[in-house]
């Protein structure tokens, strides 16, 4: 590796930390792997799906000083070599899918062709257009973009304002951006790569508006240049995410033909007439992408959180600061890892709980979305409540944890002090690269409100005695009228029972069915003094937002603590158990229990913090060793496995572009007519003069 060193004097002292930490583990790591891949046979499945690109781990060094031109170029190049040879021999499954976006290297625009752009052809598109478009999509001889969003409309879809008008005459659809904010605006491949896009416009025939319909729309030639009547263009620099050319584009009388209509569930004829499919199709199947989507984007969350959270727990155990005997009066003395601060190890090792929660909940909307969606694409007849329940929880749960991800990342971030700021470390880059995934899909307010509503009217439901599926089942004691909230809350039976899951599951439960009570109380009392039911709900917005993260919290925990019990390892369990438990005390800490805990449960909590803390922190590296994340995704100076930091941040930094030329560009304009530079000269040589006479001890 070209970050390694033998001379002594370059030997950062470091590469022993790391193995003893190994040693301290209480597992097998390779068990734990297996444990969240499925088994043995996914994890050598997830290590040959992510294979491709085992020889890029070199190059990856360099990322961090490319231009955006660069980025784009080089992420295009290596997408594209990973994925060639598999094109006409491999399609992957939904969660080998997520596998490559948790261990994407050098992610950019065409993340969004087959993540947004294939998924519409399958789920939007007729046979016979899947036959055109879906096999060159695959093998990437035409390119997509996803056109939804817009200047003025992102979440409000219902609000599009780009019309395709239905033109008899000449058998197409005529597409316009009629305003400024009908711009599509934010669309990823769209500002410099595709050459098609999936645009969402409101469909108008005649006098009659049919609202928002997905058309397939050729927006370059064969020369890469836009067509007449597009205009297109990169949106500019943004936080993070450099590879990614997000775009605008302006469409003036720009015409497609009819079959250009997504047309799996409705077409036009020739003779203008909206017809729906008469086969039989669910009112719903419009939201297998959304739905799809916003599950891998869930998983992805928490695939996001464990890269950072193994950069923070290797790096806080190599970097050492303050003495240990604070005491002690020579400046060589031992001093403490930053791991073993209490304050540092419960920032750490909370967002390494919050990782696990998020996978293995990632894990249960995957493999229970897959089913709905199926069910969905074919047409087949589907339990109402069953699809309310998915979209809703799809929404709260990308909503929460793409926040709680990009939170958990930059407090990561904090947790490496100076270093965390470089790009180098990773975790600095990965802050900006991800953050973007709070608003992607849906705002994550707007989607935590959504699921709100769906909360109310599960309670509503709950108090006519209607049965109540899936999460919301513990809404279900409300059938009874005479049933008291207060009279139910769990209580433990010592301290101890605060390390204990199922009693905190309990917990949880209790808290969100006290939550979404109170919330609709709440509710009902705004409209009760005479507002309308849209400004009720508008004032009482902040509690419903709370109840959305408890409810989402409470199933992070039981979908964890679900996950453990598959466990057949006694000490995978043990350690797990743990990181459960530290999830459901940490976030107690983190939400309000006024009301429900007293003051001294309150600091029976705390203490059970603390035990957690200490218990588990002999296991840390091991946790984020079974990640299995490879230093070629990991990309970190300070996050590597073999722990030699000090090296890595030095050799990166020889990387700098700034260190190719002293003085720098620009100097002599700049900078040289207000330096002294007599007295500069006059300091060189004195420098000289000593070491003329003084012998280097170097």
């Amino acid at each position: 590796s070209t970050w390694g060193f033998s001379n002594n004097n370059m030997d950062g002292q470091t590469s022993h930390i790391l193995p003893e930490e190994r040693k301290k583990a209480s597992f097998e790591v390779e068990k734990l792997t297996n444990f969240l891949d499925g088994g043995k046979k996914a994890t050598l499945k997830r290590r040959w799906i992510i294979s491709p690109t085992e020889d890029l781990e070199e190059k990856l060094k360099q990322k961090y000083f490319w231009d955006r031109s660069e980025a784009l170029r080089e992420h295009l190049a290596d997408f594209i070599g990973a994925h060639e040879k598999f094109w006409a021999k491999y399609i992957p499954t939904r969660e080998e899918v997520g596998w490559m976006s948790e261990n994407s290297s050098n992610g950019g625009s065409l993340m969004n062709h087959y993540g947004l752009f294939l998924p519409t052809i399958l789920g939007q598109a007729s046979s016979q257009q899947q036959m055109e478009w879906l096999p060159r999509t695959l093998q990437m001889k035409m390119i997509g973009s996803y056109a939804q969003t817009e200047l003025g409309h992102g979440s409000n879809v219902r609000g599009l304002r780009t019309i395709a008008e239905f033109d008899k005459a000449t058998d197409t659809f005529v597409l316009n951006t009629p305003t400024l904010q009908s711009i599509k605006w934010w669309p990823g491949t769209l500002g410099k790569v595709a050459t098609h896009a999936a645009v969402y416009a409101q469909l108008r025939i005649g006098t009659k508006d049919y609202g928002v319909h997905c058309f397939m729309v050729q927006i370059r030639d064969e020369n890469h240049r836009p067509l007449p009547g597009i205009e297109l263009g990169d949106l500019g620099p943004k936080c993070g995410d450099h590879a990614n050319d997000t775009g605008y584009m302006r469409m003036t009388n720009v015409r497609v033909p009819r079959t250009n209509l997504f047309s799996k569930y409705q077409h036009v004829t020739a003779d203008g007439v909206y017809v729906k499919s008469e086969k039989k199709t669910n009112d719903k199947a419009h939201y297998a992408t959304m739905v799809s989507a916003r599950g891998n984007m869930t998983k992805t969350a928490g695939g996001k959180l464990a890269i950072a959270a193994t950069i923070a727990v290797r790096y806080s155990c190599v970097r050492k600061q303050g003495f240990a005997d604070t005491k002690t009066s020579q400046f060589d003395a031992a001093e403490r890892q930053i791991i073993d601060y209490q304050v540092q190890k419960y920032r750490v090792l909370k967002q390494l709980a919050i990782a696990y929660a998020m996978k293995f909940t990632g894990t249960w909307m995957i493999q229970n979305f897959s089913s709905v969606d199926t069910t969905m694409r074919g047409g087949e007849e589907t339990d109402g409540a069953a699809l309310q329940e998915v979209f809703a929880t799809s929404s709260g749960l990308k909503g929460l944890c793409s926040f709680m991800a990009t939170e958990g990342i930059e407090d990561l971030r904090k947790c490496c002090g100076g270093n965390g700021y470089l790009l180098s470390s990773g975790i600095g880059a990965l802050e900006g690269d991800y953050k973007w995934q709070t608003t992607a899909e849906g705002d994550f307010v707007i989607l935590m409100l959504q699921t709100a509503r769906f909360l109310v009217k599960s309670l509503e439901l709950a108090k006519q005695g209607k049965p109540l599926s899936g999460l919301c089942e513990y809404l279900s004691p409300l059938k009874n009228p005479n049933f008291i909230i207060a009279d139910h809350i769990p209580q433990p039976k010592s301290a101890k029972d605060f390390c204990d899951v199922t009693f905190l599951t309990q917990l949880w439960r209790y808290r969100a069915l006290a939550g979404v009570v109170a919330a609709g109380n709440s509710l009902q009392e705004h409209i009760a003094r005479g507002l309308s039911a849209d400004d009720a709900w508008n004032a009482c917005a902040l509690q419903m937002f709370e109840i959305v993260r408890i409810h989402c919290l409470y199933s992070m925990l039981k979908y964890f603590s679900e996950g453990i019990q598959k466990a057949e390892d006694p000490a995978i369990t043990r350690v797990l158990n743990r990181l459960c438990a530290l999830f459901g005390c940490s976030q107690i800490l983190e939400t309000n229990w006024i009301g429900i805990l007293t003051a001294v449960q309150g600091q029976q909590v705390r203490g059970a913090v603390e035990e957690l803390l200490d218990l588990i922190r002999p296991d840390c590296v091991a946790l984020v060793d079974a990640f299995d994340i490879p230093d070629r995704v990991l990309n970190s100076t300070i996050g590597r496995f073999d722990g030699n930091v000090y090296e890595a941040l030095y050799q990166s930094a020889q990387l700098s572009s700034l260190n190719k030329q002293d003085p720098f560009e620009g100097y002599e304009k700049v900078l040289r007519p207000y330096l002294d530079l007599e007295y500069l000269k006059k300091g060189r040589e004195q420098v000289e003069q000593f070491s003329k006479t003084i012998p280097s001890k170097l």
